[in-house]
């Protein structure tokens, strides 16, 4: 499932490429999805979160809130700092709903968890052992911790 998206146009592109058994459901701005929503989600197996590239940290946010079925899709970097689903079928497919298709298929098979991307934006030069004092790192650890061991080892793995 593709949603919540950041709003009709982005849902309207997805549905143009073909997309329309993805269940993709738009959101009027980033903070318009409400946590009593989030049970009408709840026989989805995946949900991708695709809001605007400036909304990251809102789509993080929101992604984790459906635990471990959450992924945040996060449109090209040339599409600029506000690049979203819309621009990208407009832009980088040159309007052609195959050719966004096929792209966005490849992006959601790498959309990443929530924790991988607090993970990757953690600083290089953080050293193990100050983990625990670095903001949000503690939270992030805790909140991976209790996840099921497959999902808590697949996070902890070293990067290849």
């Amino acid at each position: 499932m593709v949603g919540p998206l950041r709003g009709i146009p982005d849902t309207l592109s997805v549905l143009a490429a073909g997309l329309r058994d993805t269940g993709a459901c738009g959101l009027y701005g980033t903070g318009g999805c409400q946590p009593a929503w989030l049970p009408l989600f709840r026989r989805a197996s995946r949900l991708y979160v695709a809001l605007d590239r400036d909304a990251t940290d809102r789509a993080i946010a929101l992604a984790r809130s459906f635990g471990t079925r959450g992924r945040v899709l996060i449109p090209p970097e040339e599409l600029g700092p506000k690049g979203d689903l819309n621009d990208w079928l407009r832009v980088e497919a040159n309007g052609d709903p195959a050719v966004f298709r096929s792209a966005l298929k490849r992006a959601l098979g790498a959309s990443p968890t929530p924790w991988a991307l607090e993970i990757q934006r953690l600083s290089t030069d953080l050293a193990p052992w100050d983990l625990g004092d670095h903001a949000g790192v503690r939270d992030l650890l805790c909140e991976l911790g209790h996840q099921g061991p497959l999902s808590r080892d697949a996070h902890f793995a070293p990067s290849r």
